[in-house]
Parts: C-alpha cells; sequence; structure tokens
C-alpha cells in the first residue's frame, strides 16, 4: 500500500496549491500514509514511509524546524509538507534547511494556509486505500499463478492448458486456477514485457505484521525501480521489468540487507522471460539458484563439505549455475541417482571397504586433464600413490579414462552427486 510522491503531487499539485521547495531527488519516495505533526516530540511514532503536514503551530524555538526536518528524515518520514500563512512563512525557512533536505533527498513542499488539510488528508487516504486493494488483488493472483496445485474443482477442459510464450517456445502448462490468475493479470493491465524474478531467504518465512514491515522498508530502498514486491510462502519475492535488450541496474543487496532481519540476504535471480505465463518456471528457477547458494553447490572444494555461514548479502543468477541449470529442470531425479551409480557406485563401495579415496582422486584427476603431478598436489600424497589410485579406479569402472566422451560422462556424474547432496541438504533443513 504506497503511492510514489511524484506521481501524487502530478495529480494533485494544483488542486492543493503545493509547490516543492527542495528535495527533488527524493520525488521517487513512496508514502503509505499521511498524518498531521505539529510536536518534534512525537516523530519518534512514525515508522517510515509517511507524509508528514504541519502547520508549525508549536514553532517556538529559533531551530524548530531545522530539527523537526532532521527528526522526520532520520525516521524516514517521505516527506514533509508545510502549511505557511499563519505559524510558517516562506521566509522561515532557511537556507540550511532547504540544504539539508537538497542533500538527503527529503522532498520539502508549500502548501497555502488557504488549503484545507482535511481535504488533502481524506484523498490521500482513499488513494491509499484504493492502492491497497489494488496491491492485495495483484499479490493475490501472482501467488495463485506460481501456485501450481491443481483447483478442487477446476472448469472442464483447463485442468492443463498448453501456452506458448513467444521467446523461449517451450510448452507452459498451467492448471485452471493459474489460467484464471494470468488472464486476470492482464486485463488489471500487468503484463511486463521482459522480466525476471527474485527469491530471497530471510533465515524463517515472515507473518504479519512483520511482512508488512520488510515491504515498507524495501520499497523505499528500491524506489524508482519497475518491480512488484510480494510474499509466497512466508519468502519476500521480487518480480523486476527488464529493459529489453540490455542489462538491469544491478539490486541494491547492502540496502535491502540492512532492512532485513539477518544481514546475510541470500538470493536466487531467474534467467529473463518475455511471458508472464512463464512464471512458475521462473520461479523454479529462481529458487534452484537459491538452493546453490544456500548450499555452496557452485562454489570450489570437496562436495560433501558443507559452505561456511554466509557472512554478507549474496544473489546467485540461475545462468551461474552451469551444468545444474540441466539437474535441477530435470523430472526423474531417479534417474539421476541410477546414473550416479552405475558410474560411481563401484568407487564408493571400494573406499567404503577399504577407507581409501579413490572416487575424491578421480575426481581431481578429472578436473586437472588427467594431470597426476597436480592430482597428486589436490589430494596431498605422492605421485606414485595418485597413480596407483587411478590404476585401481580403471580396474574397477573398466573405463581408461583416454576419451573426452569417458571423461564427461564421470564428470556429470559428480555433478549429479553433488547436485544431490545438495538437495538433500535442502530437504533437512526445518520446514517453513
Amino acid at each position: 500500500m504506497a503511492i510514489q510522491l511524484q506521481t501524487f503531487l502530478q495529480a494533485a499539485r494544483a488542486r492543493y496549491g503545493l509547490r516543492l521547495l527542495a528535495g527533488r531527488g527524493g520525488l521517487a519516495h513512496e508514502f503509505t500514509w499521511a498524518c498531521l505533526l505539529e510536536d518534534i516530540g512525537n516523530a519518534g511514532f512514525l515508522r517510515g514511509g509517511e507524509l508528514v503536514i504541519t502547520t508549525g503551530l508549536a514553532a517556538l524555538q529559533e531551530h524548530w524546524l531545522r530539527d523537526f526536518v532532521r527528526a522526520l528524515e532520520g525516521r524516514q518520514a517521505a516527506a514533509l509538507i508545510l502549511n505557511t500563512g499563519k505559524y510558517l512563512r516562506e521566509s522561515d525557512i532557511t537556507d540550511e534547511v532547504r540544504a539539508f533536505c537538497e542533500a538527503h533527498s527529503f522532498p520539502l513542499l508549500l502548501m497555502p494556509w488557504q488549503t484545507h488539510i482535511a481535504d488533502l488528508m481524506q484523498e490521500v487516504c482513499a488513494l491509499l486505500m484504493e492502492q491497497a486493494q489494488k496491491e492485495r488483488r495483484t499479490e493475490q493472483l501472482l501467488c495463485a499463478l506460481l501456485d501450481d496445485t491443481a483447483a478442487p474443482e477446476p472448469p472442464a477442459g483447463e485442468t492443463v492448458l498448453p501456452l506458448y510464450p513467444g521467446a523461449s517456445g517451450r510448452p507452459v502448462l498451467l492448471t485452471g486456477r493459474q489460467l484464471a490468475a494470468l488472464r486476470e493479470l492482464t486485463e488489471r493491465g500487468f503484463h511486463p514485457r521482459r522480466f525476471a524474478l527474485t527469491v530471497f531467504d530471510l533465515g524463517a518465512p515472515l507473518a504479519p505484521p512483520e511482512d508488512a514491515d520488510l515491504s515498507r522498508r524495501w520499497r523505499r530502498a528500491l524506489a524508482g525501480l519497475p518491480l512488484q514486491l510480494f510474499f509466497f510462502h512466508g519468502a519476500p519475492l521480487l518480480l523486476r521489468e527488464l529493459p529489453a535488450a540490455q542489462e538491469a541496474d544491478a539490486l541494491p543487496l547492502a540496502a535491502l540487507a540492512a532492512a532485513a532481519p539477518h544481514p546475510a540476504l541470500l538470493g536466487g535471480e531467474s534467467d529473463p522471460h518475455t511471458d508472464l505465463a512463464a512464471l512458475p518456471a521462473a520461479y523454479r528457477e529462481a529458487r534452484a539458484a537459491l538452493i546453490a547458494a544456500r548450499t555452496g553447490l557452485c562454489t570450489a572444494g570437496a562436495a560433501q563439505a558443507p559452505p561456511p555461514a554466509p557472512t554478507m548479502p549474496a544473489l546467485l543468477p540461475f545462468r551461474a549455475l552451469g551444468v545444474y541449470r540441466l539437474l535441477f529442470t530435470h523430472p526423474d531425479r531417479a534417474l539421476l541417482r541410477a546414473y550416479a551409480e552405475e558410474h560411481l557406485g563401484a568407487l564408493h563401495r571400494y573406499d567404503a571397504a577399504h577407507h581409501a579415496r579413490l572416487a575424491e582422486t578421480l575426481r581431481h584427476y578429472l578436473l586437472t586433464g588427467g594431470s597426476l603431478a597436480q592430482t597428486a598436489a589436490r589430494t596431498y600424497t605422492h605421485r606414485n600413490t595418485a597413480g596407483y589410485r587411478i590404476r585401481k579406479v580403471k580396474e574397477l569402472t573398466h573405463a581408461e579414462l583416454t576419451a573426452a566422451a569417458e571423461r564427461f560422462a564421470y564428470l556429470l556424474a559428480f555433478a549429479v552427486e553433488r547436485f544431490e547432496t545438495s538437495l538433500a541438504a535442502e530437504e533437512r533443513r526445518p520446514p517453513a
């Protein structure tokens, strides 16, 4: 529930005689409420994002306005409207106050005394309530589009409908409920031409009112960016509209992390898509990237080693997953496990029975292009020991490991094992 200040000014400037005096850089701020505030001591009750109106009734001290503006900016209010003419005059606004508003992009507006504050606040409240209804309905529809479980009683003939997004050419299967949500979103004018979806890990799902508080703080950090922020299963999602033929600006991760419950914010981002019907696929991609970020799937190191706890915010795009993109989108995990067992099962059984390290040695041997010297260095063994292990590997697998296709098959098997290890770690996470 928020309205951009610039949008409101364009519609209401003439009607209420509003005039921007300073802080033009903050016109992208969104306000979530309008309130009349006279006592600077009550600024501590602000939650951020308010459009504050004052007449200056309590301006009894020389630097009252300076301190008042600083207090509002410190509480992250969206803007201040001075109702001038009786208690405050434009000449009372010092250069120091104007300079502060400019430096901090804090909009300072003037409104003549003849304007009825009640009329302005009534219109603002009505607009905010209307906007809140639109945002709630849009969020409900986006969540319905992401929910790929079949409706209890889907319309006849619409249980699953193939759609064909223009760019990918791949069929998108939607349930009747998803199709209805897509149609209503389109009718409401919500149809980003090119978008990416980002899902974040906050450590624990948020419930009201925590989600509303986070949404308000993030909206301020993301002011001016074309995106839709909503929650799905307690996790924040950003549906960001992308430029047609160029890279989008990076998300301000540091600002988002500062406003999140934990500073080590992790996120996964989908590939770009050009049809809203592909939103469920974008969500699966973003979730896959988030799982990879949480489990260290794409980082160097031993496949079984748990990733270190993150200390800084990080965002992993789906395109960075490499071959794991194919594994995440493969529908048959049993087939993947069988493939890994077929190629590596004999080595793991030998290692378990003899306390050996054949599988680890083979992985480093393949990653170093068949170099025994580098394999020995990576496994902290003598070159002769590494050579003996590789000969034993060839004996157990009946593979010479000379052909590129053969080496690729075993590298893929290791990738499948690491993928399965990451998914197993993800499945052991406490349920949301």
